[in-house]
């Protein structure tokens, strides 16, 4: 194919014959996970209408979504957690370093961390291995890395599972 300019076109990298999956920002893996549980969308539009649009980074963005998915646990309600946690594993199969560390740290990690106590007094609440069931593989091998993480950091206030 010739490009409008008449320049040759420019080649993908032999690597990427292996690599199956999209390219995904921060932005994206972001905004992927916020739009999927209905919800979750009045906590997200209060949020937006407390800060008058602005947006405060990906990390808090998913912190935000973090606390609810704690909320939704405390109360039961996981409708979407299927839903959510597929993503979560979607996003994490071809994931960069960056879009890896904003999942692992900025979601699941904040999860754990309200489950420890670390975050506010909803841990007496949480029963962290009901989210088991809605992760993949992956997800699961993150989830475990930070409960091993945390369990040698703030020992005994883990109250889940330690190994899958």
């Amino acid at each position: 194919m010739r490009s409008t300019t008449g320049a040759e076109p420019v080649r993908a990298p032999s690597w990427a014959a292996a690599y199956s999956g999209e390219v995904v920002s921060e932005a994206q893996a972001a905004e992927r996970l916020i739009l999927i549980c209905p919800g979750f969308q009045p906590i997200w539009q209060r949020h937006l209408d407390w800060s008058d649009g602005k947006r405060f980074g990906e990390y808090v963005d998913l912190g935000i979504l973090a606390e609810w998915v704690v909320d939704q646990m405390i109360a039961g309600q996981v409708d979407c957690f299927s839903s959510l946690f597929a993503e979560v594993e979607t996003l994490l199969q071809d994931a960069s370093t960056d879009v890896r560390s904003l999942l692992v740290i900025g979601l699941l990690e904040d999860i754990q961390l309200w489950v420890i106590g670390k975050y506010g007094s909803k841990a007496s609440e949480v029963d962290p291995d009901q989210l088991l069931p809605f992760l993949g593989n992956e997800t699961r091998k993150e989830w475990f890395g930070l409960v091993r993480y945390w369990d040698h950091w703030e020992p005994g206030k883990w109250t889940g599972k330690r190994e899958d």
